[in-house]
């Protein structure tokens, strides 16, 4: 499967963006009701598992270049390319997240803050990322859903992976009104970044018509309607594992209510990992039409 580097590669950095804001959120909550020791303690593993994926994904990067220190070269051409923007990006999210993360292994002091600005330096890595596939020959990339589709995981694969570990750690110790809270709002965002996807989908199709009917160019691929076709038992599969995933999700939070990080937690899990696959399907879809 030769689509596989850039599926590992964008999914995991993408995901370690997410997690890394998601950890900043629950940190926020937890900080405020157990204090910032006890709450550390509690995000730990789930900053780590944001570093971990960063690293991951940018060893996956490696492995779709045909010589991989051809990347040093592209740095010097940072105000006219993508790529260097992506790579400098990149570069500076994943050295300050691993290095903030082996500060706080170290210390064990988390901060907020910090995070949240670590995490913003990841969403405009991913923005260049976006815009690395936007701004190539291939048609089926030239649209506003590459952007859709690379943020939206970005917040869906971010939220599903932080909300896991999260509960996880805190099970033992959170009330039912904050679990709650958590899985809420994991749920809202994911719902919004498939929704809004799924919006984005009808447009897209109807652009590649229009553009196919009036544009001679020569692009990539030549026949993307019928390349698209080809993948619709993919994308279906994926949409229909997306609104699964979700509806298990928000029937957890209405079924366990008072213990939804207990009695609630295998369906909680579950749904997660529905909505995860979902979108490597979709990941797989997007690479394959080309």
């Amino acid at each position: 499967m030769s689509e596989w580097p850039l599926v590992t590669f964008t999914l995991f950095v993408q995901s370690s963006v997410g997690v890394t804001i998601f950890t900043a959120l629950y940190f926020c909550w937890l900080e405020k009701k157990f204090g910032n020791q006890r709450a550390t303690v509690a995000m730990r593993p789930v900053l780590l598992t944001s570093a971990i994926l960063g690293c991951l994904g940018l060893l996956a990067s490696t492995l779709h270049m045909g010589y991989p220190w051809n990347a040093f070269h592209a740095l010097r051409h940072i105000s006219s390319s993508w790529l260097s923007r992506e790579i400098i990006f990149a570069a500076v999210y994943l050295g300050a997240l691993c290095l903030y993360t082996l500060v706080i292994l170290i210390k064990g002091h988390m901060n907020k803050t910090i995070l949240a600005m670590i995490g913003l330096i990841g969403i405009i890595d991913i923005f260049c990322m976006a815009s690395l596939y936007y701004n190539t020959s291939m048609l089926t990339w030239q649209h506003a859903n590459t952007y859709f589709m690379f943020i939206g995981a970005l917040f869906t694969v971010g939220a599903v992976i932080a909300l896991s570990i999260t509960a996880f750690r805190v099970k033992a110790f959170v009330n039912d009104e904050l679990a709650k809270r958590i899985v809420i709002s994991a749920l809202v965002v994911v719902f919004l970044a498939v929704t809004l996807r799924m919006v984005v989908q009808t447009f897209y199709l109807e652009w590649m018509s229009a553009v196919i009917s009036t544009n001679d160019a020569i692009t990539f691929p030549h026949t993307p309607i019928i390349a698209y076709n080809e993948t619709f038992g993919l994308r279906i599969s994926a949409w229909l594992m997306s609104v699964l995933g979700i509806l298990m999700m928000g029937y957890s939070v209405w079924k366990y209510r008072h213990a939804v990080f207990t009695s609630g937690l295998r369906m909680v899990l579950a749904s997660s990992a529905i909505i995860l696959i979902a979108e490597i399907l979709n990941r797989f879809a997007f690479f394959i039409v080309k």
